[in-house]
Parts: C-alpha cells; structure tokens; sequence
C-alpha cells in the first residue's frame, strides 16, 4: 500500500518538484508532419521484444477491467455515483527511481493502489508515437536532442533519467508498448503534444484495442473535434471552462457521453465551473497541479484535496498522487469504489 504523507513529502518536496513544474507547456503553433516509415515499426517491435523479455512489472493492486461495452467515461460516472474520486498521476507517477513516462513507472503506481494514468506523448521523425514529455531528450534520457529529429530505433540506445537526476534502467516506450501493457490494467489519458496528429494517437488506440481504456487529451476545440472525427467511440478530453464551449461541441455533434470535462489549473475550487459541467452530465476533471499542490507541500494540510471531491469533481491531477490519494481516503474507499466500477 502507499508509504505515509510524511513519507511522501520527504520525497517529494525537493527541486525535482520545481523541475517538473517548471518543464510543463502548452502546444503551440503548426507544425510540418513526416511521413510514417515502416522502418520504425520494425525497430519499436525488436525494442518491445527485448523490454519485455528482461523486464518484471507487478500487477496492479486493483486491476482497471472495464466491462464489456464501457469505456473510461462509464467508469468514470459510476465512481461520481458512488461519491468518489480518483486521482490522475501526472505522467505516470513519479517517484525517486521512476521516471516520468516509463512503463515501470506506470506499473509501480497501480502497484500501490486504483489510479488513472496521465501520459505524455511526442512524434519521432520515422512516425512512431513515444512517452516523452519535452520536445528535447536532455532532461529526461542521457541523450540529447529533438526527439522529432530521431528515429525510433536511435531512441533505444539512451535511458531514462529520474527527477533526481539518477540515471535509470527503463527506456523511451512507444504509446503501442504503453497500450499493450495498459490493458486489463490501467486507465490512461494521453496527452497529445504538437509534434503529434490527434489523428495518429486516435488511430493508435483503435488499432491496439484500447478504446475502452484509454481517452485522448485535446488543447483545442479543433483538436476535439479532429479527434472525434477520427473514431466515433474514442474518449475525449477538452478543457471546458464556459456554457460557449459546451455549445460548440453540441452544436458540431459530439456525443457528451465520450466526453471528459478539464477544467484546467487553479490556484483554489472553482465550483461555478464544476456546476456548469455536471449540469451536462459529463465528468469533471481538475487540476491541483502546481499551485494547490505547491500549497499542500508548503503547509502540510491536505483538506484542499477533499474539498475539491466533495465540489464534484471526480478526477483530481496531481504530482503529489499519493499525497492526494490518501487525503481521500478520509471521505471514501478508493480501492472498494473502482473495484464497483470496473470488475463488472
């Protein structure tokens, strides 16, 4: 089960933290897309083959089965039936020996108890889609460089670097990797970054079977939109934060019920906002983030997380996943509502 809060802050309240924080941006601008290479397919199956022969993950404490004919949002509505919350490890789960974006970072987090999985995903220049937040490998990975500039195959030779800056074992993943090893196991939002059509992450998730698991993280109206047009059952999360973005996607046809509301970053609850988006029945999304987080580590009280569950959200994004998780477990049983709403 997760260590203690005293535990996690020790861990947690370092410069890694402000690391982290100060990395996270906004796509921007259009880019020009490579075309796909069957080269790099090749290359991610050799590198699939090699991390699974020499890796062990644990299995996740409460394994993520969504029932047959259900996706994410449905699970999602029955936990907010069920007056719980869960928390969205922000880029897998980062703890000291494991990195951001890693599948063993992944697997070591629902190791310890029902999470939802946020994920990073970039381009590389041969067209396969990867875990990695940065557009450059120097943070992360003892490499170096534009990862649009790399292939594939060149990526396997570095490894991936912790937030204390300790060199680790695990390797960059393709996002078929991540989907492979997520299902029966996980629930993951993709973040989709510039250097990635919407439409090759919606097509990644269809043809890995992962519709039920796995929901898309859009920026833009467009994106939504683009997304929603690439698959009529892929989940979809946009930020809503108004009645006139509600509007616009009723009024372009998107099905509510593969929605998930993101109601962005605060420095405290916006429960106008969370109102406006359980009114329309779809689930709310919200982020302590760096501000509510930064707060919670500078004084140690973690009341805000509760706080923010009982306004109505059902998904809270945190770097401090575990600090939030058990703050949460003062008003629920985590682990007893996703197993409620998933092994059906």
């Amino acid at each position: 089960m997760p260590v203690s809060d005293s535990a996690r802050f020790l861990m947690l309240a370092s410069p890694a933290v402000a690391l982290l924080i100060a990395a996270c941006s906004e796509p921007v601008g259009e880019i020009e897309i490579p075309e796909r290479s069957e080269v790099a397919s090749e290359a991610e199956m050799r590198l699939a083959e090699a991390v699974q022969a020499e890796t062990s993950l644990p299995e996740p404490l409460v394994p993520a089965m969504v029932a047959e004919g259900q996706r994410t949002t449905d699970v999602l509505r029955c936990l907010r039936d069920r007056d719980a919350t869960i928390v969205s490890a922000h880029r897998g789960g980062v703890e000291p020996g494991f990195p951001e974006n890693a599948i063993e970072s992944a697997a070591n987090t629902l190791a310890q108890g029902p999470l939802i999985l946020e994920l990073d995903l970039r381009r590389t220049a041969d067209g396969v889609i990867v875990l990695m937040h940065d557009e450059t490998l120097d943070r992360t990975t003892t490499g170096t460089g534009d990862i649009s500039q790399m292939s594939f195959a060149d990526l396997a030779q570095f490894q991936l670097v912790d937030n204390e800056g300790e060199v680790t074992p695990y390797r960059i993943p393709s996002l078929s990797e991540v989907l492979n090893w997520a299902r029966g196991r996980a629930l993951v939002q993709l973040d989709v970054k510039r250097t990635v059509p919407v439409e090759e992450v919606v097509a990644s998730i269809v043809e890995n079977d992962a519709v039920a698991y796995s929901a898309v993280i859009t920026y833009t109206l467009e994106d939504a939109l683009r997304a929603a047009a690439a698959d009529e059952n892929v989940i979809i999360s946009i930020e809503i934060t108004d009645q006139e973005r509600l509007d616009a996607l009723q009024a372009a046809g998107v099905d509510r019920s593969r929605l998930m509301a993101w109601t962005g970053v605060h420095r405290e609850p916006v429960p106008e906002i969370w109102d406006l988006v359980a009114a329309a029945d779809i689930p709310v999304a919200f982020g302590a983030l760096w501000y509510i987080d930064s707060a919670v580590l500078e004084s140690g009280d973690t009341s805000i997380y509760r706080e923010i569950a009982d306004g109505g959200v059902t998904v809270i994004a945190s770097d401090l996943h575990w600090t939030a998780y058990e703050a949460l477990e003062e008003r629920q049983d985590t682990v007893a509502a996703f197993q409620a709403c998933t092994a059906r």
